[in-house]
């Protein structure tokens, strides 16, 4: 029945509260089944914390409140300095309750995450939780985004860097008079490699990033003058998307895409799509 239940309240919590939907439960062994309403979850955190909430639902009502016991798994490892978790109380005459988890920046490691792992264990007054809900949180750090903490060099896998080639990439980013963030080196190791062709002039491209969600934006814009086998080519242009992948980390994704005279490519002709994952290095 606790997964009639489950299935029932998730569906239709959108549609229908829980609290005014009846339930048919057989309640006569005196048992109360208890659940999270989800699985996992994420909270990354800057610097002034933040929190989420969860709801617990029920399959009984009852005329007095109840508490229910919620316990950190052995399992998790995320510190107790990392997180505070409310009381879970079930309001009389409810069929849910809501716990709160908040997060604290300052004890959360700098890079990668910890996990958060609570259980429902009991209810008060003599009724217990029929087979053990379980609630994994992730918690990480969220840094704001500053153009001036992207500029550096940055390495890590190069476009086609995901096949046997086992591409690398290194990159630089700087400001501009303008202030603006430009990059260069972006699928050199491809273009050089793979596609054979000798660069001759190059200038770095303006990255356009969004320093609310992270997204990244590259403009069309002049890239590469080659030659092939010795014979001047049709200049290259350069665009592209990505997002900032972790702020905190300085690592960021980028999806090249080459215009060569109107004729556009990102790879996906010949192989996987140019993708570069890179991180700041120096």
């Amino acid at each position: 029945m606790k997964k009639y239940l489950a299935i029932l309240c998730v569906a239709f919590i959108s549609l229908v509260s829980c609290e005014e939907d009846p339930i048919i439960y057989d309640s006569s062994n005196g048992q109360t089944l208890a659940q999270f309403t989800a699985e996992t979850a994420s909270l990354p955190t800057p610097e002034d914390g933040a929190s989420t909430q969860l709801t617990v639902l029920v399959s009984t009502k009852s005329d007095v409140e109840r508490s229910i016991t919620v316990e950190v798994d052995e399992s998790s490892t995320a510190s107790a300095d990392q997180y505070a978790i409310s009381n879970l109380v079930i309001p009389a005459g409810s069929f849910s309750g809501i716990i709160t988890i908040s997060s604290n920046f300052d004890a959360i490691p700098e890079q990668g995450s910890t996990y958060l792992v609570l259980n429902l264990t009991g209810i008060q007054n003599s009724e217990t939780v029929v087979e053990k809900s379980t609630y994994t949180l992730e918690l990480f750090r969220k840094c704001p985004i500053v153009l001036e903490d992207l500029v550096g060099t940055w390495s890590g896998p190069g476009s086609w860097g995901d096949t046997s080639l086992d591409y690398t990439t290194e990159v630089t980013t700087f400001l501009n008079e303008d202030g603006d963030l430009m990059i260069n080196g972006l699928a050199f190791q491809w273009f050089t490699g793979w596609w054979s062709e000798v660069i001759i002039t190059n200038e770095a491209v303006k990255m356009e990033v969004d320093v609310e969600t992270g997204a990244i934006t590259i403009p069309d814009q002049f890239y590469i003058t080659s030659t092939y086998n010795g014979a001047p080519q049709t200049p290259y242009n350069l665009r592209g998307t990505g997002t900032i992948l972790n702020a905190c980390e300085k690592t960021m994704e980028i999806y090249p895409v080459f215009n060569q005279g109107g004729s556009v490519f990102d790879g996906t002709a010949w192989g996987p799509k140019f993708k570069e994952t890179i991180q700041l290095v120096q």
